[in-house]
């Protein structure tokens, strides 16, 4: 049967109305499904009925088109907003913005004073291949947090940079001159940062604090939070060195502490301070230990550059409380400290593998193999600026 004239013009004006919404190619539907559907259920419809279903159907496709948008594009936009907020604009966002009860609010924070750009890229790069919706905050100095290739960075890899300066207390720094070195002064600042974001209400669920010239990340850190009891997590080294026959390790402790706290450490593994996982509070609680140490502790400790040694002795001694502190080893966890390990596996993609054969979330101290050094070199690399805009 064939439509009449007056029928053509009430399909011609259904069809312009409908495919006016750009989002309708969304539906993956053909054009020609849509006529032969108007044709069928218009044929003998009052036009007022005709009418009626068109904007009904009009008004169903640009919800549809406006959802899928806003779904797309929350990704993009929570980093925007993270990243181009100074701190205080930052942490206000942050408290106002509503995560999905499924995701985790974590932490990543490391010092990249003079760090060079290929580490800063490096680690960056790795971070948000393994945890996207992490918080990356790094401490820099302020001429670094000012360089474009940097700023450029921190716009693709959502990093948030804080100044050293700023989150340092200038007192402390003239009442002891000998707290200058970053080892130390680290973990003043993030003490500080941390505590200035839950002042104004904004704290996170956990937080990882790490090196960032020498650590990598392969999977998501934080998903080993999820069905862990809470706490803070040390990661242990090679379990055949210990602190008594690490000539390095054995001099921090007995420089800091004396020769007493060497002997009843001696036997003990070491843990590295290089990468340390806890629960907000148990993070809090460690930082004001490390704090409480590197305020008291000797000049000559301090010149040592060994707040390792301090570390150890929190841990192992049990110096942070109502906090559990669980020892991850080494052989078989999900953080591999590769210096002083006997063997280096990997699987064809080149993910280094505990000795169950589980992919390490995060690998340290990768530079001290040369196997990781060359593959590295490979896999990250900064553009000489003469070939960046050459086709062959």
């Amino acid at each position: 049967m064939h439509a009449t004239e007056r029928e053509k013009k009430r399909l011609v004006f259904i069809y312009s109305f409908i495919f006016s919404f750009r989002n309708i190619q969304r539906l993956r539907l053909h054009r020609k499904f849509y006529m032969q559907l108007i044709v069928k259920s218009t044929h003998r419809l009052p036009r007022i009925l005709v009418y009626v279903i068109a904007i009904v159907l009009g008004v169903i496709v640009s919800i549809f088109g406006i959802n899928m948008f806003s779904l797309n594009n929350t990704d993009s936009t929570v980093f925007k907003q993270v990243k181009t907020f100074p701190i205080k604009d930052y942490v206000s966002e942050l408290r106002n913005y509503s995560f999905p009860t499924s995701i985790q609010r974590n932490l990543i924070i490391t010092a990249a004073i003079n760090t060079d750009l290929l580490s800063v890229y490096r680690f960056a790069r790795s971070v948000r291949a393994s945890c996207s919706f992490c918080t990356l905050v790094m401490i820099m100095n302020k001429v670094t947090m000012s360089n474009y290739d940097f700023q450029e960075l921190a716009d693709v890899y959502s990093i948030i940079y804080i100044s050293e300066e700023d989150y340092f207390p200038a007192k402390l720094k003239k009442d002891r001159p000998d707290i200058t070195f970053i080892y130390f002064t680290r973990w003043i600042i993030i003490k500080n940062f941390l505590s200035s974001l839950e002042t104004q209400g904004s704290i996170f669920d956990n937080v990882f604090i790490c090196d960032s010239h020498d650590s990598l990340f392969q999977k998501d850190i934080f998903t080993y939070m999820n069905n862990s009891n809470p706490g803070l997590y040390a990661f242990m080294e090679d379990v055949r060195m210990t602190i008594g026959t690490c000539p390095i390790n054995s001099g921090w402790i007995q420089t800091c502490y004396g020769e007493k706290e060497l002997k009843k450490l001696f036997n003990k593994s070491i843990s590295c301070a290089g990468t340390v996982l806890g629960t907000w509070s148990a993070t809090m609680l460690y930082l004001s230990a490390m704090e409480s140490e590197i305020i008291t502790t000797s000049a000559s400790c301090k010149h040592t550059l060994g707040d390792q040694g301090l570390h150890n002795y929190i841990i192992h001694n049990n110096k942070i409380p109502n906090t559990t502190i669980h020892q991850i080893s080494h052989e078989y966890g999900f953080v591999g400290t590769l210096g002083y390990a006997q063997w280096l596996k990997r699987n064809p993609f080149g993910l280094v593998l505990n000795a169950n054969g589980s992919i390490y979330a995060v690998i340290h101290q990768w530079n001290r193999s040369k196997q990781m050094v060359t593959q590295f070199a490979r896999e990250y690399q900064l553009i000489p600026a003469n070939i960046r805009n050459k086709k062959q």
